[in-house]
C-alpha cells in the first residue's frame, strides 16, 4: 500500500536536465520554494546531450556554473577536418570570436554539479528517481502533480508547474498539447572509441560525408572521439540484427581509412552505444491549464548545430527572468498566464529561426541531388568565395550566439 503525503512549493520542475536544473538553481537562489523531479536514479542511466555552445556556456556562467573553473570531464572542439567518403576535403578553425569552442561536456557529470550546489539552499527539494504519475488539477488548472519515488505516491502541490522533461515529455502527453511534426528521415547511433591521436590533433571534430548521409565525430572528454553514424529512420532493428562487427565494418567501408584502421583496432573498446530517434518538433502553444513547457518538451531540436542544451539554457533564463518577480509576491492565474505567454514570444524568434536551419542539412545530406553531391565534392574552392565564407560566418555566429540577446536580469 502507498504512502501518500502531500507537500507544497512555489514551483514544480519535471525534469532535471540541463535546463531544468538550471531553472531551479536560478529559484533556488532566490528565494522561491522549488522542487525539482527526476526520473532517473543515476543521470548517467539516460542518453543526453553533450555538445555546449558558446551561448550555453554563457548561460551557465550568468547562472554560477562557469565550464572552465569547474572541475568536470571536458573536452574543447576547436577545429574540424571534413571527409567525403573517407577522401579529406577541408580543415578549417571553429569559427567563433569569443569565449571558446564547441565543448563537449559530461552531463552527468554536470548535473550532478548543479544539483549539488542547488541543494545547500533550504528551499530546494530534489527528487531523484521520482516519476510524474499524472497531473494535479484545481479549478480546472494545473496545481501540481502526482509522483512516485521508491514505491511511495505522493503530491507536489506548486503555484506553477514546469515541463522540463524532454522530447518524451509526460507533461506534453498528459495534456494533451498539439504538436507540429517537421518529420525526420534520420536516425543516430552514437557511440564512442579511443581518441585517434595519430591522425587527428587534439580538439578536432571529424565530419565525413557518405553516400546518402554523413558521420559526425566531435572529440569528447576522457580521450575519446564520440562517433555520430546517420541511419535511415527506423533501420536500426535491422541493423541491429546482423550484429556488432557487421555494422562496425559497415562503417569502417566508408569512413577515412585511418578512422577504419583505428576502429579495426579499437573494436572492443567501443562504449556507450545509443540510438538517437531524430525528432524536429514544436508545441503549437507552450502553456496550458497553468503548466508551461520549455526545452525539448516544448520544441524538440535535432542534433544538428549541437543546439538543444543551449536553447533550453536560455529557455530557462528567460522563464526566470518572467517568473522569479512573480513568485516572490503571490501571482494570480491570469499573471502567470500573461507571463507564460511573454515567454513563449521572447523564445519563440530564436527557436523557430533555429529549427528552420535545423530541417535542411538532414534532408540535403541523406538524400543528396545532383546539386548537392556539386557543393559537397568543390568544398575546397566554393569556402574560399568572399560571399559563401560571410553567409558561413553569419550562420556559425547564430549557432555559435544564438538569435536573440538573453541576459539573466534577476
Amino acid at each position: 500500500m502507498s504512502d501518500t503525503k502531500k507537500q507544497n512549493f512555489d514551483i514544480v520542475i519535471c525534469g532535471a536536465g540541463p535546463g531544468g536544473a538550471a531553472l531551479a538553481s536560478i529559484c533556488a537562489d532566490r528565494g522561491i520554494s522549488t522542487a525539482l523531479i527526476e526520473r532517473q536514479s543515476e543521470f548517467s542511466q539516460e542518453f543526453r546531450g553533450e555538445g555546449i555552445m558558446p551561448s550555453g556556456y554563457e548561460a551557465l556562467k550568468s547562472i554560477g556554473f562557469d565550464l572552465d573553473r569547474i572541475n568536470l570531464p571536458i573536452q574543447k572542439n576547436l577545429k574540424a577536418k571534413v571527409y567525403n567518403q573517407g577522401k579529406p576535403l577541408v580543415s578549417f578553425r571553429l569559427p567563433f570570436r569569443k569565449r571558446g569552442g564547441l565543448r563537449w561536456v559530461s552531463q552527468p557529470a554536470l548535473l550532478e554539479h548543479i544539483v549539488t550546489s542547488s541543494s545547500t539552499k533550504s528551499n530546494f527539494t530534489f527528487f531523484r528517481g521520482c516519476r510524474a504519475l499524472n497531473i494535479l488539477r484545481e479549478d480546472n488548472r494545473v496545481s501540481g502533480l502526482k509522483v512516485s519515488q521508491r514505491g511511495k505516491i505522493f503530491d507536489l502541490n506548486a503555484k506553477v508547474v514546469v515541463g522540463f522533461d524532454g522530447r518524451n515529455s509526460t507533461l506534453r502527453r498528459k495534456l494533451r498539447f498539439e504538436v507540429i511534426d517537421f518529420k525526420q528521415i534520420i536516425d543516430v547511433v552514437w557511440f564512442k572509441v579511443p581518441y585517434p591521436h595519430e591522425f587527428l590533433d587534439q580538439g578536432t571534430a571529424l565530419i565525413n560525408v557518405v553516400k546518402k548521409g554523413f558521420m559526425i565525430c566531435p572529440a569528447c572528454y576522457n580521450d575519446k572521439l564520440q562517433i555520430g553514424w546517420i541511419i535511415t529512420k527506423g533501420t536500426y532493428g535491422d541493423i541491429k540484427k546482423i550484429g556488432d562487427d557487421a555494422w562496425v565494418s559497415e562503417i569502417q567501408r566508408q569512413c577515412p581509412p585511418d578512422l577504419a584502421d583505428h576502429l579495426k583496432r579499437n573494436k572492443d573498446n567501443i562504449s556507450n552505444k545509443f540510438v538517437l530517434s531524430v525528432q524536429l518538433d514544436r508545441c503549437n502553444t507552450w502553456s496550458k491549464d497553468g503548466a508551461l513547457l520549455l526545452g525539448d518538451a516544448a520544441h524538440t531540436m535535432n542534433p544538428v548545430g549541437a543546439q538543444g542544451i543551449n536553447i533550453a539554457l536560455r529557455d530557462a533564463i528567460v522563464t526566470a527572468n518572467h517568473l522569479v518577480p512573480l513568485l516572490l509576491e503571490d501571482p494570480t492565474h491570469t499573471r502567470l498566464d500573461q507571463a507564460f505567454g511573454d515567454i513563449e514570444r521572447e523564445r519563440l524568434s530564436e527557436v523557430r529561426q533555429i529549427q528552420d536551419f535545423q530541417k535542411k542539412p538532414t534532408t540535403l545530406l541523406k538524400r543528396q541531388n545532383l546539386f548537392t553531391l556539386f557543393m559537397i565534392r568543390n568544398l575546397p574552392w566554393i569556402t574560399r568565395l568572399k560571399f559563401v565564407q560571410k553567409k558561413l560566418l553569419k550562420l556559425a555566429d547564430m549557432m555559435a550566439y544564438g538569435v536573440t540577446k538573453v541576459e539573466l536580469k534577476v
